[in-house]
């Protein structure tokens, strides 16, 4: 089954899944929900039977997305007085692991689109309604944002609407106190880091825990170093191997980095709140973060400042992605398809993804979506790749989970100095396709059998 590339469940697990999801279902029974309209056994003249829709929300981006889905939510009810949301902030990577196994997804839930291999395993066995007949408005879109919500020329998801990157966030009081400006080529950077260890001072926070937000600053070192075989690799050229000189270059500059103490003390141990709180308050100079956090660090009450890592020359390339705050997809065992599908529309709409926009500050990738002033430096860069993740899940075996690999094992242990660049590539092509069946073959023969 597709939930067994992950592993399995230890006992905890199941046990803090199985409780979530008895709180999703109860949850799913109350009256007293903020967001529901009208008697719950009423029906609606205008447009049939009423309808409960249970909708799961991204719980980890809750803080940011909370005020804007409240009004999303209550903007659709109005607009279709027969549908009501139960949207709960309950979705993990666990509990829609759960709600797999245990066949209780809710009606509608968010997906990652091309970003991991969890949607594509997802609608290979049958777990997510196909949306081809039901008529969505893709107009608007790049065929790109088309392409995220589709498998294999079937479309599943309500489609992105905004863009993310990574990028470094500073603390312009700490730079002014040492003398230092935001670099202008790598070496610049380099230097910096120096300085801010030779005084003391954590030059940039690391969530060794966190398997995501550890990732930030690998894709920006993947960016700048290898663009050209990321971009091969994203669109099936041959040729292009994870082992080429640039992506290890990339891989090793992240172990370098630990090693140099450029992460500061126990950076292994810090988990998402001490991240983001080290560079808060200060102990630490800079912290890379995704371009969705921007407005948390401009409110943060730091003298902030934001700049993209140059690489040797100078070019600052960024890694970029869909964002997946409005791509959502329905059960395939929805009792309400039909209504389901209209909240994708919802999404869908430039109405909802305006509001979004003006909450949140992201990056629009529409023309007709107004982006907010604060946007402006986080598009100070002079090209975009796609990020290490994004193409890990394009090249992904089919049993593999190669963007978990990546992140999950070696980004660790290079941290941790188990890996050196050359070793981390070495173990990510065992879990990857390439479109040349020449390298497919070589990369077979070096690298031994798959972990």
């Amino acid at each position: 089954m597709w939930w067994s590339m992950y592993g399995p469940m230890n006992k905890r697990l199941h046990a803090a899944a199985f409780l979530l999801l008895a709180f999703v279902l109860s949850a799913g029974c109350s009256k007293g929900d903020s967001l529901r309209a009208g008697d719950p056994d009423a029906t609606s003249k205008a447009a049939g039977p009423q309808v409960t829709l249970q909708v799961w929300g991204d719980l980890g981006n809750q803080v940011a997305l909370e005020a804007s889905f409240r009004r999303i939510n209550e903007n659709f009810m109005r607009l279709h007085p027969n549908i009501r949301l139960n949207y709960k902030y309950v979705q993990t990577p666990e509990s829609l692991d759960f709600g797999v196994l245990s066949n209780e997804l809710p009606d509608v839930f968010y997906v990652q689109g091309n970003k991991t291999t969890k949607m594509r395993e997802l609608a290979l066995n049958g777990y997510l309604l196909p949306l081809d007949d039901y008529g969505l408005d893709l107009r608007r879109f790049p065929e790109g944002a088309v392409q995220y919500g589709t498998v294999d020329g079937t479309l599943y998801s309500s489609l992105p609407a905004f863009m993310d990157t990574q990028l470094v966030y500073y603390n312009k009081d700490v730079f002014r106190k040492y003398d230092l400006a935001p670099p202008r080529t790598w070496d610049d950077f380099v230097s910096l880091l120096d300085v801010l260890v030779s005084r003391g001072v954590t030059p940039i926070s690391m969530p060794g825990t966190e398997y995501k937000e550890r990732s930030w600053l690998s894709y920006a070192f993947l960016a700048l170093f290898a663009p050209e075989q990321s971009e091969a690799l994203m669109n099936d050229k041959s040729g292009v191997r994870l082992t080429d000189p640039e992506i290890v270059q990339g891989l090793q500059a992240f172990r370098d980095f630990a090693e140099k103490g450029y992460f500061g003390r126990d950076y292994v141990t810090q988990d998402r709140v001490g991240w983001q709180l080290s560079f808060t308050n200060g102990d630490a100079a800079m912290i890379v973060d995704g371009s969705w956090n921007n407005l948390l660090y401009e409110n943060s009450g730091v003298n902030v400042g934001k700049f993209y890592v140059p690489n040797p020359e100078g070019k600052r390339i960024a890694p970029i992605s869909y964002n997946n705050w409005t791509t959502y997809a329905v059960s395939r065992n929805s009792k309400y398809p039909d209504q389901a599908v209209e909240y994708l529309k919802y999404l869908n709409s430039r109405e909802a993804q305006q509001l979004l926009g003006d909450d949140t500050g992201m990056i629009p990738i529409l023309d007709d979506i107004e982006p907010q002033p604060s946007i402006q430096d986080l598009m100070s860069y002079d090209d975009g790749v796609d990020n290490f993740t994004t193409i890990m899940a394009h090249l992904s075996k089919r049993d593999m989970d190669a963007p978990a690999l990546y992140r999950q094992t070696v980004l660790a242990e290079l941290l941790t100095s188990k890996l050196d660049g050359r070793e981390a590539a070495e173990l990510l092509e065992q879990a990857i396709d390439y479109v040349d069946p020449k390298l497919n073959e070589t990369a077979t023969n070096q690298g031994g059998s798959t972990p």
